[in-house]
């Protein structure tokens, strides 16, 4: 009889060890519980730095422009003189005419001895009839030219236009630009040489009438000597003029973008030299995904962070957005619709230089009290939203709904309340009704003594 009773209680033990063998184990899971605070949804895109403004530096005058050291990529200051046009022809011109108003005032003085010639009158006759012609041909050059420049014009402002839409490329709209900026020098170039042909033969007018008026009357001399001074002062101030343009200054702050010329040559005015960029126009362009430039809108608060920001974020703005957009391969090759967006920000710190790769976090949205849950808790199923609740030490597989979702928490709108206990990064394989432990509470249940 002992013995049945010892391999009865011996069965018992073999039963209740393989009950506790085959007994499924509770799985040890990461759990949070919901609460309630402020959440803030964003859209995160790589981005870059550029230049949102540049200026073509031109040649101011016509002449001989001295070689260029400056190299791409210097970054010259609001004033500095970045290159220069040779002086020496009109220093020596208006050396000479300063000798030459010296000698006519030195004229003058005897102008009471002087009384007007045949000759003389003939002689003024012809300089009118040559400053006729002159002006007659000087008139002709500046319409051809105003043709020119009015037709020019009308074909840049519509080349800017495809430029701003996107259509065409900056190199191209760079050339265009410059046919544009060089036939509005020759306009202007020509309107002048107009102006000083319509000066010479008005001086040559008055001095023939004077001559006329004057036969038997020294007086016309001193007003054709003044007249001559005059003449010579207006050419001496425009000499002056180009001499003080010749030593060309940078407009603004910002690097040298292309060198247009290098060595010297002898250039018409209006030919462009240089492209300098506005360091104080610097933005950050990004490409949105089609999908999402939905959520982005001028004046939504970001920030610029990255490793060529530093440890800071920096504070930013969406200053435009671009009305169209854009086909762009991925770096998974891809075939993606972007839309590029433009932020401002404050440069005057970090002195970031165009080309800078940086990251742009957009705020899209926020809210102030959100129902909150970890982002690795939620999963799809049956293309709707569920979690794990943990309940008496069981998943339960839960439906919600989903509102804002930010970085790494989400907003649950139903199916779950503050205070729940939620399985964060559930295991793939875990089922409803599954036993569960958390991993903070199965760490206590290894320390406590048997």
């Amino acid at each position: 009889m002992k013995r049945i009773m010892v391999w009865v209680v011996l069965a018992l033990i073999a039963a209740g060890a393989a009950a506790l063998l085959l007994w499924p184990r509770a799985v040890v899971v990461e759990t949070v519980a919901v609460e309630r605070g402020p959440l803030v949804s964003h859209l995160t895109e790589e981005a870059e730095t550029l230049l949102d403004n540049d200026y073509i530096v031109a040649m101011p005058v016509s002449g001989r422009l001295l070689r260029i050291d400056l190299k791409e990529g210097y970054v010259a200051e609001r004033g500095e003189m970045i290159a220069r046009v040779d002086t020496f022809e009109r220093e020596k011109q208006l050396q000479n005419l300063e000798s030459r108003v010296v000698e006519i005032r030195a004229q003058i003085v005897g102008v009471d001895k002087a009384k007007p010639k045949p000759e003389d009158i003939r002689a003024a006759e012809l300089a009118v009839e040559e400053a006729e012609g002159r002006l007659a041909v000087a008139r002709k050059a500046l319409e051809a030219a105003r043709v020119d420049y009015e037709q020019e014009r009308k074909q840049y402002e519509r080349r800017k236009a495809l430029f701003e839409g996107g259509a065409i490329s900056q190199s191209l709209f760079d050339e265009y630009e410059r046919n544009y900026l060089v036939l509005k020098a020759q306009c202007d170039q020509a309107r002048l040489a107009q102006g000083v042909a319509e000066n010479v033969c008005e001086q040559a007018e008055v001095k023939l009438t004077r001559l006329r008026d004057s036969i038997d009357d020294n007086e016309y001399q001193r007003a054709a000597f003044l007249a001559q001074i005059e003449q010579a002062e207006t050419q001496m101030a425009v000499l002056r003029d180009e001499i003080a343009r010749s030593e060309i200054k940078a407009p603004v702050r910002g690097p040298v973008l292309e060198k247009y010329q290098e060595n010297e040559q002898v250039l018409a005015a209006g030919t462009p030299i240089l492209k300098l960029g506005d360091m104080e126009s610097i933005r950050v362009m990004s490409d949105v995904l089609s999908e999402e430039i939905g959520r982005v809108h001028v004046g939504d608060d970001a920030e610029i962070y990255g490793p060529a920001v530093g440890e800071k974020p920096v504070p930013a703005e969406v200053e435009r957005i671009y009305p169209g957009g854009f086909e762009k391969i991925s770096s998974l090759g891809i075939e993606q619709q972007r839309v590029k967006v433009i932020f401002r920000f404050d440069n005057a710190e970090l002195q970031l230089r165009p080309g800078v790769r940086v990251d742009v976090r957009v705020v899209t949205d926020r809210k102030a009290d959100a129902l909150l849950v970890p982002e690795r808790a939620l999963f799809k199923e049956s293309d709707s939203w569920a979690l794990f609740v943990l309940r008496e030490g069981q998943a339960r597989l839960t439906p919600v709904g989903v509102g804002l979702r930010g970085e790494d928490r989400a907003e649950v709108v139903s199916g779950v309340e503050a205070g729940d206990v939620v399985i964060v990064g559930p295991p793939p394989d875990l089922k409803d009704g599954d036993r569960c432990v958390a991993a903070e509470a199965d760490r206590a249940a290894l320390r406590r003594p048997e």
